[in-house]
């Protein structure tokens, strides 16, 4: 996975929760909606996001444009316990405590 890929699933992640924050403040969208985002002052990333999203465009989906302009440099969580990881090779394992 290339960055731009892990950046698309973290603005995707994050859209979602400001949607669901502002749900009575944002207008409501389409049904499969095709959502490319447009991030201020990342244009390469502009133009590689909207080029991979309309190659994979169902015929007649529906476009979003989303313009983000800011957003907080840190994560949401405020506290986190890692409980254990699964691996192919194990069974889940508890994490060291």
């Amino acid at each position: 996975m290339n960055d731009y890929n892990k950046f698309t699933a973290m603005l995707a992640s994050e859209f979602h929760r400001y949607m669901m924050e502002n749900e009575k403040s944002v207008p409501v969208l389409p049904t499969n909606v095709l959502i490319i985002f447009e991030v201020e002052g990342e244009e390469d990333f502009n133009r590689w996001h909207k080029e991979m999203s309309l190659r994979n465009k169902e015929v007649a989906q529906p476009v979003a444009y989303v313009q983000l302009k800011k957003w907080r440099m840190h994560s949401c969580i405020e506290a986190m316990t890692l409980i254990g990881t699964v691996s192919e090779k194990e069974n889940t394992a508890p994490a060291k405590r």
